[in-house]
Protein backbone atom coordinates (compact mmCIF):
# COMPACT_ATOMS: atom_id res chain seq x y z
CA UNK A 1 0.00 0.00 0.00
CA UNK A 2 1.03 3.70 -0.65
CA UNK A 3 2.12 6.09 1.80
CA UNK A 4 -0.19 8.47 0.99
CA UNK A 5 -3.20 5.84 1.76
CA UNK A 6 -1.70 4.43 4.13
CA UNK A 7 -1.37 7.49 6.31
CA UNK A 8 -5.20 8.44 5.02
CA UNK A 9 -6.28 4.90 6.94
CA UNK A 10 -4.25 5.25 10.12
CA UNK A 11 -5.97 9.30 10.66
CA UNK A 12 -9.25 7.74 10.01
CA UNK A 13 -8.41 4.71 12.81
CA UNK A 14 -6.94 7.54 14.83
CA UNK A 15 -10.25 9.70 14.82
CA UNK A 16 -12.58 6.51 15.26
CA UNK A 17 -10.05 5.53 17.82
CA UNK A 18 -11.03 8.78 19.50
CA UNK A 19 -14.45 8.89 19.49
CA UNK A 20 -14.48 5.48 21.05
CA UNK A 21 -12.46 6.66 24.12
CA UNK A 22 -14.99 9.18 24.49
CA UNK A 23 -17.65 7.48 24.27
CA UNK A 24 -16.50 4.90 26.58
CA UNK A 25 -15.10 7.03 29.11
CA UNK A 26 -18.04 9.46 29.27
CA UNK A 27 -20.56 6.37 29.89
CA UNK A 28 -18.27 4.84 32.29
CA UNK A 29 -18.01 8.28 34.22
CA UNK A 30 -21.50 9.24 33.64
CA UNK A 31 -23.75 5.85 33.47
CA UNK A 32 -21.58 3.73 35.87
CA UNK A 33 -20.50 6.50 37.60
CA UNK A 34 -16.96 5.09 37.59
CA UNK A 35 -14.16 7.88 38.51
CA UNK A 36 -12.89 9.91 35.66
CA UNK A 37 -9.15 8.93 35.84
CA UNK A 38 -10.12 5.34 36.23
CA UNK A 39 -12.82 5.31 33.19
CA UNK A 40 -10.41 7.08 31.10
CA UNK A 41 -8.09 4.66 31.66
CA UNK A 42 -10.01 1.41 30.81
CA UNK A 43 -11.62 3.71 27.98
CA UNK A 44 -7.82 4.46 26.36
CA UNK A 45 -7.25 0.35 26.80
CA UNK A 46 -10.27 -0.15 25.06
CA UNK A 47 -9.73 2.61 22.14
CA UNK A 48 -5.83 1.34 21.83
CA UNK A 49 -7.44 -2.41 21.22
CA UNK A 50 -9.95 -0.99 18.70
CA UNK A 51 -6.98 0.95 17.61
CA UNK A 52 -4.37 -1.73 17.29
CA UNK A 53 -6.71 -4.14 15.29
CA UNK A 54 -7.99 -1.59 12.80
CA UNK A 55 -4.42 0.03 12.17
CA UNK A 56 -2.52 -4.00 11.69
CA UNK A 57 -5.40 -4.92 9.36
CA UNK A 58 -6.42 -1.98 7.62
CA UNK A 59 -4.19 1.02 7.12
CA UNK A 60 -0.95 -1.18 7.42
CA UNK A 61 -2.25 -4.24 5.57
CA UNK A 62 -0.04 -7.02 8.46
CA UNK A 63 -0.90 -9.64 10.56
CA UNK A 64 -2.17 -9.62 14.28
CA UNK A 65 1.00 -10.81 16.34
CA UNK A 66 1.89 -10.62 19.88
CA UNK A 67 5.15 -9.08 18.53
CA UNK A 68 3.83 -6.05 16.50
CA UNK A 69 1.05 -5.85 19.42
CA UNK A 70 3.91 -5.69 21.95
CA UNK A 71 5.59 -2.83 19.88
CA UNK A 72 2.18 -1.38 19.09
CA UNK A 73 1.60 -0.71 22.57
CA UNK A 74 5.29 0.83 23.27
CA UNK A 75 4.39 3.46 20.63
CA UNK A 76 1.55 4.25 22.19
CA UNK A 77 3.03 4.63 25.65
CA UNK A 78 5.40 6.66 24.30
CA UNK A 79 2.98 9.15 22.60
CA UNK A 80 1.51 9.39 25.78
CA UNK A 81 4.43 10.26 27.24
CA UNK A 82 5.12 12.91 24.83
CA UNK A 83 1.80 14.42 24.92
CA UNK A 84 1.75 15.00 29.05
CA UNK A 85 5.36 16.14 28.34
CA UNK A 86 4.54 18.36 26.19
CA UNK A 87 1.26 20.04 27.55
CA UNK A 88 3.87 20.45 30.66
CA UNK A 89 6.53 22.31 28.80
CA UNK A 90 3.68 24.53 27.30
CA UNK A 91 2.75 25.38 30.69
CA UNK A 92 5.39 25.67 32.44
CA UNK A 93 6.58 28.37 30.03
CA UNK A 94 3.32 30.02 30.68
CA UNK A 95 1.61 28.92 27.72
CA UNK A 96 -2.55 28.78 27.08
CA UNK A 97 -3.08 25.00 27.52
CA UNK A 98 -4.71 25.03 23.69
CA UNK A 99 -1.33 25.75 22.19
CA UNK A 100 -0.04 22.27 24.23
CA UNK A 101 -3.48 20.58 22.18
CA UNK A 102 -2.45 22.44 19.17
CA UNK A 103 1.09 21.01 19.31
CA UNK A 104 -0.19 17.65 20.40
CA UNK A 105 -2.77 17.63 17.70
CA UNK A 106 -0.08 18.59 14.96
CA UNK A 107 3.23 16.47 16.38
CA UNK A 108 1.80 13.45 17.92
CA UNK A 109 -0.22 11.73 14.92
CA UNK A 110 2.72 11.92 12.48
CA UNK A 111 5.35 10.62 14.95
CA UNK A 112 2.91 7.69 16.10
CA UNK A 113 2.64 7.08 11.87
CA UNK A 114 6.39 7.24 11.57
CA UNK A 115 6.97 4.94 14.54
CA UNK A 116 4.63 2.56 13.46
CA UNK A 117 5.72 2.48 10.00
CA UNK A 118 9.24 2.04 10.64
CA UNK A 119 9.14 0.20 14.18
CA UNK A 120 5.69 -1.42 14.76
CA UNK A 121 5.23 -3.36 11.38
CA UNK A 122 8.89 -3.27 10.03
Amino acid sequence: MNLSASALRFSLVGFGATMIHVIVATSLITIAHFHPALGNGLAFVIANLASYTANTRWSFNARMSYDNWRRFIVVSLVAWLLTVATAWIVEAVGGHYMIGIGLVVMLIPALTFTAHRTFTYR
